[in-house]
């Protein structure tokens, strides 16, 4: 297979397809902390979801590059793993029963925002999310996500805007 490379945050280049590991790495690191970043809000724990999502890729490297590119697959686990983070630190917090300083409204809305967010992207069909979450939230390129997912530049304006358009009005309810 060839090498496809993409803009990535760190040297300009995210390795995309046909690579191993060692050498996709740094790009699936990014991709998976940004995804983390923005749904958690804390740096630490956005690092820790991406490392995660990178061991568990990297385990299952064969099956997860035997399609093609393990970014959007790097991305999608990264963001379920830090919703679970959240879920159980919410969960934690009201188990203790103890009584606690109520949040700052300004993160509590965010955090909610960002879960909302998560509901909405799942209720896409696959190929709007794929490229809603590899064009916004992993800010890969349009042309890097036409080639990962094999299809025009038009297919995937086209899926971006019914996506973006879908969330938009799900999130106004």
């Amino acid at each position: 297979m060839a090498v496809v490379e993409a803009r990535g945050a760190d040297d300009g280049a995210i390795p995309l397809v046909g690579v191993d590991f060692e050498a996709a790495f740094p790009g699936l690191h990014a991709a998976g902390y940004r995804v983390a970043y923005r749904l958690l809000g804390d740096r630490a724990d956005a690092e820790e979801c991406a490392q995660e999502a990178c061991a568990r890729a990297f385990a299952r490297w064969t099956k997860v590059t035997r399609v093609g590119d393990a970014t959007p697959w790097v991305v999608r686990v990264s963001a379920n793993i830090a919703l679970d983070r959240w879920r159980r630190a919410q969960h934690a917090a009201r188990s203790e029963g103890a009584p606690r300083r109520p949040p700052d409204r300004a993160i509590a809305d965010g955090v909610a925002d960002r879960v909302d967010l998560h509901r909405a992207l799942s209720a896409l069909p696959r190929r709007q999310r794929q490229v809603v979450l590899l064009r916004y939230v992993a800010d890969l390129p349009e042309a890097a996500v036409a080639d990962l997912l094999g299809v025009s530049a038009g297919a995937i304006k086209q899926h971006a805007a019914r996506g973006l358009g879908a969330l938009r009005s799900t999130l106004e309810d």
